[in-house]
Order: structure tokens, then sequence, then C-alpha cells
């Protein structure tokens, strides 16, 4: 029995690997530059962050900035092979990431313990500590609002609560070719989700945000919308 599962798993595999080919190929075919400018220049945000942070001495958090990275590089790369739902997890993990990066910067022991599994704080904690915090100098009221809408939003599909949200009923499940009404939901989410959760960072490094690097400071201010362009200076 267990060189037949052997042999099996190794044609599988091959077939998977074709498939996810295919997808891919016929994904990266039927995606616009335009969809390809926004969805790729989102991938390179929070890298963008930890160049600047580095830039200023600030390296304590690496670990926290590469693992952010590899939740939107993953949920893009997700996307890409038609897995949506798990695409949607990654981007929760980056919620919940980004809010608890910030918050260790000004808390290194809790920083100390978190990174031996002795500290956990509360995601709606998060959201208190935030709403009051001296760094910011705009209200941010609506911005937590919708970082935190996204955040329960992409939790339904970690936790399936409708078939809507489960793989298998994705137009790309039921026919195996790209669903552009599917990629369509992931980036409006995608997209959102990395501009709600850059804004937040630009408001908190607002005082440090002319001491970045110039390509750095122009990826990030990048992703603001017309009106919001000056927001740095103001």
């Amino acid at each position: 029995m267990r060189e037949k599962i052997i042999i099996q798993a190794k044609e599988d595999l091959n077939l998977y690997f074709q498939d996810f080919k295919t997808f891919w190929d016929s994904s990266i075919s039927e995606i616009s530059d335009d969809d390809l400018h926004t969805t790729y220049r989102a991938t390179l945000v929070f890298k963008n962050w930890k160049l600047s942070l580095n830039h200023l001495g600030i390296k304590d958090l690496d670990l926290l900035f590469d693992e952010l990275f590899e939740d939107i590089n993953a949920s893009y790369f997700l996307a890409l092979l038609g897995s949506y739902r798990s695409a949607h997890m990654h981007m929760r993990s980056s919620i919940e990431l980004a809010l608890q990066l910030l918050y260790f910067l000004h808390h290194p022991i809790e920083y100390e313990l978190w990174k031996k599994g002795n500290f956990v704080i509360k995601f709606d904690k998060l959201q208190d500590y935030f709403s009051t915090h001296p760094k910011f100098k705009t209200d941010i009221t609506n911005l937590l609002v919708n970082i935190f809408k996204n955040w329960k939003n992409f939790s339904k599909h970690i936790h399936g609560e409708s078939p809507i949200f489960f793989q298998c009923e994705k137009d790309i499940r039921k026919t195996n070719t790209f669903s552009k009404r599917d990629f369509g939901i992931w980036k409006s989410n995608f997209e959102k989700n990395v501009y709600y959760l850059n804004k937040f960072f630009l408001l908190f490094f607002k005082d440090e945000f002319n001491r970045f690097p110039e390509t750095s400071r122009n990826i990030l201010t990048s992703l603001l919308k017309d009106n919001e362009k000056t927001i740095m200076n103001e």
C-alpha cells in the first residue's frame, strides 16, 4: 500500500504542477498592465518600510517586517494561482502583524516576551491603544474603522462563515479557468488593505518621513490618493 501511494503521489504531483502552471499562465495573460502595476507595487510597500526604518537605525523589528512581506507576497502569488481564500487569510495576518509591529516599537519588553511566546495582546486592545496614540497628529478614527472592518471581513474566510467564502465556491474552481470576478474581488481587497496599512504607517512616522530614502518615500506616497498627497507636509 505504501509503495502504491508513493507512486500515485509522484504522478499526481506532476499533474498538480501542470495545473498550477496552466492557471498561472492564464492569470498573467488576463491581467492588465494597470492591474499588474498596482498589485505588484503593493508588494513593495513593507519592503520599503523596512528599508526606511533600517535607514534610521531601527532594525529590531525586522522579524515582523520580513513576515509582513511574506504575508503580502503570499497573498499576491496565491491569487495568481487562484487560491483566493488562502490569499485573504494572509491579508488578515498582515493587519495583525502591522499593528503589533507599531505597538512593539514602543514596548521592547513586551516584544522580547512575545518572541518567547510569553506575551499576547488582543486585537481589540490594539484598536484602543492606537485611537489615542500621541504619534498621530490627525484624527485616525475612520482609518482605524476601515482597517478593523477589513480584518473582520478577512476573518470570514478563515472561519468559513458562509459558503461564499469557500474556495470550492469560487468561479475558478467550478470552471478551472481564470475568473475576472474572483480576481477583481481579491484585487480590490488586497489594494485597500495595503493602502490603509501604508497610510496608517505614514501618519505614525510623519515626523521621521523626510529622513527616509527618497526612493522609499516616493513608493510609499504613490499609494495615496491625489487629494492626500500633501498630508506628509501638513
